[in-house]
């Protein structure tokens, strides 16, 4: 039998990244506008106050470094996994997603821009924390890295399309998808790419090595 445990977080939790190497989860509360940090041995929660609106969370497990895209003040919350200090960096139009490369110590953050706005995706240094950015589209919203290939790969929702940043050169190339893709997953073993068409009802996938698509 499975063995659970309720562990009260804040209001609105939207988002959870891990650290396997310290057992810490982070859950993101969207209407808090802070982190809950939980202990993974003892359930032990802390609060670490983000930006508001935090809607997307992820970890760079190498250097022990949170990520936090604040969707409502268009900033990014990095927290340090040792002390909870944090850092604030200045985003884009809202920041919708973030992914990180544990290998590159990199970290894109895919800002959705607004109905004025064309959105980008927002690239962390995360040695030094300065950032630069590459066009992906209009309404980037899901960003996921594949870590053994350096390609990172951003749905735009309203354009229909994947974008593939080469994460050596930061050039881009595009691949067609599903209508208002939603959500990306990545196999880094297989190289393939999965990505949920909210709109049409499929999934279509992606070969890495040729950007060739099923669905």
């Amino acid at each position: 039998d499975w063995v659970t445990a309720t562990v009260p977080v804040g209001m609105y939790p939207t988002s959870v990244a891990l650290n396997p190497v310290t057992n810490r989860v982070y859950v993101g509360n969207e209407l808090s506008d802070y982190v809950t940090v939980i202990d993974g041995a003892t359930n032990k929660k802390t609060i670490v106050i983000a930006g508001q609106i935090p809607v997307a969370v992820a970890v760079n497990p190498v250097t022990n470094k949170i990520y936090v895209a604040n969707k409502g003040s268009d900033n990014v919350t990095v927290i340090d996994g040792a002390t909870n200090a944090r850092t604030t960096l200045s985003a884009g139009v809202n920041p919708y997603a973030v992914a990180v490369n544990p290998v590159t110590n990199r970290i894109y953050v895919a800002e959705w821009g607004d109905s004025v706005v064309a959105g980008d995706v927002m690239i962390i240094d995360g040695a030094t924390n300065s950032t630069k950015r590459v066009s992906a589209g209009l309404h980037p919203r899901a960003v996921v890295v594949n870590p053994v290939t350096n390609k990172i790969y951003v749905a735009d929702q309203d354009g229909d399309i994947v974008t593939v940043i080469d994460g050596a050169t930061d050039s881009t190339t595009t691949v067609s998808v599903g209508t208002f893709p939603w959500v990306l997953a990545v196999n880094a073993v297989t190289n393939k790419i999965y990505v949920v068409n909210n709109s049409r009802d499929d999934v279509t996938v992606i070969d890495g090595a040729n950007n060739a698509t099923t669905t």
